[in-house]
Parts: structure tokens; C-alpha cells; sequence
């Protein structure tokens, strides 16, 4: 068959009659490689009125559109642009999007998830294997177009420039824009629609609001795994005749600190706090989340009290309606980050003006406006402050029966010392066993029983340190641009995460001795002792009082 063949291709030194002709030449990989095409992926229109009518060719051959190609990192030149209409319904069919066209309608554009190919600039376009490398070198390497840029075009383009222009930092954003908006379309499992007309800059803001689901992260919705879900119980294994303020893996072998501060029995009702101190779970598995604030954020008007976004982002300070003052730029204050203490995000948000308890018991109540939905503990640094607000305020209400507030184990050893209120109600893991669901009891290598924390509550903290790694790059950004690589940053870090925990399920053995060898994944000590971060806790109480009016008209 192969002699057949080589014969039917011309591949052979022998004539007909076996005699030798001539030496075959060198076979030219450049001559023999397929053709490359950009077509739409459906051959027949996909609207039902139509019953799968075969499209017709939109463009005429002299006119026919080429454009430059790029497959993985090889760049093809000269590529033709193929587009189908339906001459029924009036739809065209491009590689990348449909285009609807009715009459004294608004013509709209939906965004095939299924693409093989995407256009990111006037004639070049780009496959799924190029632009995937953009949304993961930001993600794994927090690389800036800029740098992609630059790394892509030393890389790869040098060797083949004779085929195209250097590829531009305004095409490698569109790559990763045009990505993530399939990829978070698809897991939301919807078909994204947006005006044809729309300006390119404006598409990150206009698929925020359509696809962001105000912070909310799709994939980590109902999201369960052994690190964030335990089993009720109804008490602890062992209970030590210890003060319910020791801390379990830091007090276990010393005395606790005795507090020093004043009781607010005249500020807070004690009492009510008291008999409010069981939940109403009915014996469900215990969840807890974890909240915490990083100060990073992008530029909005700075005119007093204004946070509309710049009308110029460029070297504009005013929105468009205060573009004839002048003063000094004004930056969002923090991203407030939700996530489980395995580490998937949950929800974000922005406080444009301060991490007030009042924005964070807002942010919660827009979170889980449910009551089933409630987690049954929410890990806050500055849980006290926020649950010293909820009872002035009456908020408290409306939680009390499904949830708790407690402080993360780092802060919790620089408060309670002063804090009554968080000494008593916001300890994350009490030594004598007077909250059994967040603590658990394991064996060390002697077979000795000992409390371990059965929450990660600086799982916040763990996914600040890798969030900072982007604040250079989300300064600079425009508010559209700024939600959406956010969102999309935080959409591919819980998919990686949820990932994980589906790995470790399958392969536990596996799992345990990377921890072993990297010396355990469990929770991070709090380092230092007490009064230590006293300048953190400070900034908390400064805050408080600068967001104080606000608290006081709620």
C-alpha cells in the first residue's frame, strides 16, 4: 500500500517500467503543510426558524480578506478570512461570533465559546493554544501584557518576522479579553450577546456586567471539600478545665493572658449576646468563610465624595461631570475577597472609601441574602469591631441564628488581651473545647491525643499575598479593565484550587507526602506574641472612626 501510494504522489525514483529515473529531491516541509483557513465552525444557520439552512458565502473571492495567523507559536501569513450568511434570517457567521441583523432592531453580537480561532486585531488573529498561554502567563507568573509582550516577541516572533509585524500589546489584552470571556462563559454555560457596535475598550466593563454576577465567583458556588465542610458535634472529644480564651496551638502548653482591658457591659448587651450563643443549624455540617480586605485598587474621580470613574485614565484626576476642578487623584481603598478556607474565592468586591463594618455587613448581606445559604462561621480580622456594630445596629437579627463571627487565629492574640468582646465571643479555636465544631482531635506519632484547628481562617491572608503580586498592573487599569482581569484572575484561581481538592481526593497518598516533604500544608502559625501588630490594630480602630458617620446613620 505504501508503494501504491508513494507512486499515486509522484514519490518514486522508477518509472512505470522499474527503471531508475533520478535521485528524489529533499521532501520541503513548507511545501506540504496544510492550508491554513479562518471559517466559521457551522455550516448551516442555527436559528430554528430557519431549520438548518446551508449558508451561502458572504464574501465575493476579490474580495476576500487575508490576515496573519498565529497557531501556538508559529505565524502564518496571508491567511484567508472566510464569513457565511443565512439569507433567510439575515445572520452572518465569522469564526469567532455571530451577527444578528433585524430591522429597527440594534444589531447584536454572541461570542462562540466553541471558537477555534479569535480575532484580537484588525488582521491578525489568534488560536485557543495562544491565547490561553496570555490568561496563564498572567495568572501563574502575574505577567502584564506588557511583559507577555515583550517575552512573546523575543521569543517567537524574531525568528519569523519576515511573516508579520511584531504582535502589540493592545492585541495580547485582546487575546486575554477574548479568552476569559469564553471561558467564564462557558462555565456559567451561557451565551454571551453584546452590541456590535460596541467599542473595544468598553467590552472588558459591559462582560464584567453581564458575566462578573457582582463578584460572585461561578465555579466556587456550592463548592464543598474536607478542608471547608465538617460534621456537626455536638461536643467536644475532650474538654481541658482551661480559660475559654486560650487559643488551641499556641496556648496548649502556658498559661493564657489574663485580659487586661475594660468589660462593655454598658456598650453591648451581654446578656443578649448570652442567650443568643447557640445556633439554629439543626445538627448540618459546619462551613465557615473566610473575609478579609488587600488596599489595592484603581483610580476614580477625585472630586469630594464622588467615586465615578475617570472620564481620561490616562492623565485625567475628574469624572466627566467634575472634569473643570482640580485636585488631588482619589484611588479605591481595598478588593474585599470572600473565600473557604480550602482557598477557593467565593465573591469580591470594592470599598472605595474604607473597610468599615458597615461595607463588610453590606457585602455579606448582598452575598447570602438567603438564610439556608449562611455559613455557619465567618472568619473576619476584625470580627469583634463588625460584631460590636451588628448589635448596635440591629443587624445582628438577622444572623444570629444561622452564623458566628470570629477573628482569625493572628489577630485573635492581639485583641483579646484588650478586647472583651473578642476574647468572649470571637476565639477561632478555644482551648477547653466550648466550640467543638472548630476544633478537632488528631494523634501525633506517640499515639498522644492533642487539639488541632479544624478551619484554615488565614486562608484570606494566604490568597492577599498572591493577589499583591498584581496591584502594579491593576493600578494603572481603568475601571472596566480593572473588574474584569480581577474577576477573571480570581474565576482561575478557584478553578485551579477546586482542582486540587478533586485531586487530593483521588490521590490522598499522593497529597500527604508532598506535605510531608514540604513540611505540612495545614495552617500557618500566628507569629509573635502578644501586643505584637498593635500599629495594624490601630489602623483598624482609625478606620472605624472615619467611617463612623456612617455607622451612626445606618
Amino acid at each position: 500500500k505504501l508503494d501504491n501510494l508513494s507512486k499515486v504522489l509522484g514519490l518514486t525514483p522508477y518509472n512505470k517500467r522499474g527503471v531508475f529515473q533520478r535521485k528524489l529531491k529533499p521532501v520541503s516541509m513548507k511545501e506540504i503543510e496544510a492550508a491554513q483557513v479562518i471559517c466559521p465552525i457551522s455550516m448551516e444557520c442555527e436559528t430554528l426558524s430557519c431549520n438548518s439552512r446551508a449558508l451561502l458565502k458572504y464574501t465575493q473571492a476579490r474580495d476576500l480578506s487575508r490576515a496573519t495567523l498565529v497557531r501556538g507559536t508559529t505565524i502564518y501569513a496571508n491567511v484567508p478570512v472566510l464569513a457565511g450568511k443565512c439569507k433567510k434570517c439575515d445572520t452572518y457567521y465569522y469564526c469567532d461570533h455571530e451577527r444578528t441583523a433585524v430591522k429597527n432592531v440594534e444589531s447584536k453580537k454572541l461570542y462562540l465559546n466553541a471558537a477555534p480561532y479569535l480575532k484580537v486585531g484588525q488582521s491578525i488573529w489568534v488560536d485557543r493554544i495562544f491565547s490561553g498561554a496570555v490568561l496563564n502567563a498572567c495568572y501563574q507568573f502575574h505577567a502584564s501584557p506588557s511583559a507577555f509582550t515583550e517575552f512573546w516577541n523575543a521569543s517567537f516572533w524574531a525568528d519569523q518576522r519576515n511573516l508579520s509585524n511584531r504582535i502589540s500589546r493592545r492585541q495580547i489584552w485582546q487575546s486575554f479579553v477574548q479568552e476569559s470571556i469564553r471561558r467564564i462563559a462557558q462555565c456559567a454555560k451561557v451565551d454571551l450577546y453584546m452590541p456590535n457596535k460596541l467599542k473595544i475598550n468598553h467590552v472588558p466593563g459591559q462582560a464584567f456586567e453581564l458575566l462578573g454576577e457582582k463578584g460572585k465567583i461561578r465555579s466556587a458556588m456550592e463548592h464543598t471539600c474536607s478542608e471547608c465542610v465538617h460534621e456537626y458535634k455536638h461536643q467536644a472529644d475532650f474538654i481541658d478545665e482551661i480559660d475559654a480564651a486560650g487559643l488551641v496551638g499556641i496556648d496548649d502548653n502556658r498559661n493564657v493572658p489574663e485580659f487586661t482591658g475594660t468589660r462593655e457591659d454598658t456598650d453591648v448587651n451581654v446578656n443578649e449576646i448570652q442567650e443568643d450563643n447557640s445556633m439554629e443549624i439543626d445538627h448540618a455540617p459546619v462551613s465557615m468563610v473566610v473575609m478579609d480586605g488587600i488596599v489595592m485598587g484603581h483610580k476614580y474621580c477625585a472630586y469630594h465624595k464622588c467615586t465615578e470613574d475617570l472620564a481620561n485614565y490616562r492623565d485625567g484626576v475628574f469624572c466627566k461631570n467634575h472634569e473643570e476642578i482640580r485636585h488631588n487623584l482619589s484611588k479605591t481603598y481595598c478588593v474585599e475577597t470572600l473565600c473557604a478556607p480550602c482557598g477557593v474565592v467565593i465573591a469580591w468586591d470594592k470599598f472605595k472609601t474604607s473597610e468599615s463594618p458597615t461595607n463588610i455587613m453590606n457585602f455579606l448581606d448582598r452575598i447570602y441574602p438567603e438564610k439556608f445559604s449562611r455559613p455557619s462561621y465567618i472568619c473576619i480580622d476584625k470580627a469583634c469591631m463588625v460584631l460590636r456594630y451588628a448589635f448596635r445596629s440591629r443587624r445582628w437579627d438577622i444572623w444570629k441564628d444561622t452564623t458566628r463571627l470570629i477573628v482569625d487565629s493572628y489577630h485573635y492574640i492581639n485583641h483579646r488581651t484588650s478586647d472583651w468582646l473578642c476574647r468572649t465571643f470571637c476565639n477561632p479555636a478555644p482551648l477547653n473545647g466550648s466550640a467543638p465544631n472548630l476544633i478537632r482531635v488528631e494523634q501525633d506519632v506517640n499515639g498522644q491525643e492533642h487539639y488541632k484547628r479544624a478551619f484554615n481562617t488565614q486562608a484570606c491572608e494566604q490568597l492577599n499575598a498572591w493577589l499583591g503580586g498584581f496591584e502594579s498592573i491593576l493600578s494603572k487599569m481603568t475601571a472596566g479593565n480593572f473588574n474584569w482581569f480581577l474577576h477573571t484572575m480570581l474565576f482561575l484561581h478557584s478553578e485551579k484550587v477546586i482542582e486540587r481538592q478533586v485531586e487530593k481526593q483521588r490521590n490522598p497518598q499522593y497529597f500527604q507526602m508532598n506535605a510531608a516533604e514540604e513540611g505540612g500544608d495545614e495552617e500557618e502559625e500566628p507569629i509573635g506574641e502578644e501586643g505584637e501588630g498593635e500599629e495594624e490594630d490601630m489602623d483598624m480602630v482609625e478606620e472605624e472612626d472615619e467611617d463612623g458617620d456612617e455607622d451612626n446613620e445606618d
